[in-house]
């Protein structure tokens, strides 16, 4: 479990929408205060690469996994809460940090995420500090 946010965590600071698919199973939840959606993984890629574009648009510079707090569920199942960290050109060094729940299924090789929920919209969160997309010229 450790591998696997540890190179989540890499793969989010980077904006790699391969990578960051490739930790999701090939069915996923993704949830938070707007609703839930169930996706394949052709569907999670589109949401997230506009996640991306969004992260960009906004001057995200990094993302780092600030705590983790794993709880089993039951045999092959554990929920993750992670506090991430994200910086960007406009906050400077400071962190803004919000809450991600991951459930994962366990397994010996390649544990996935099924289900992840996060627990504020981070959206409109980063428009409350004035982080708002960059307009196209």
């Amino acid at each position: 479990m450790d591998n696997l946010f540890r190179e989540y965590e890499t793969a989010f600071d980077q904006l790699d929408l391969k990578k960051i698919s490739g930790y999701c199973a090939d069915n996923l939840i993704s949830a938070g205060p707007k609703g839930s959606i169930a996706h394949n993984r052709k569907e999670y890629e589109k949401k997230a690469e506009q996640a991306i574009k969004f992260y960009k648009s906004v001057g995200r510079n990094s993302a780092r996994i600030i705590s983790k707090r794993v709880m089993p569920i039951c045999n092959g199942y554990s929920m993750v809460v992670v506090r991430w960290g994200l910086t960007f050109e406009k906050t400077g060094s400071k962190q803004v940090e919000f809450d991600v729940s991951y459930i994962i299924q366990e397994t010996e090789i390649d544990p996935k995420i099924i289900l992840l929920i996060s627990h504020e919209d981070e959206e409109t969160a980063m428009k409350k500090l004035g982080l708002e997309p960059a307009l196209k010229e």
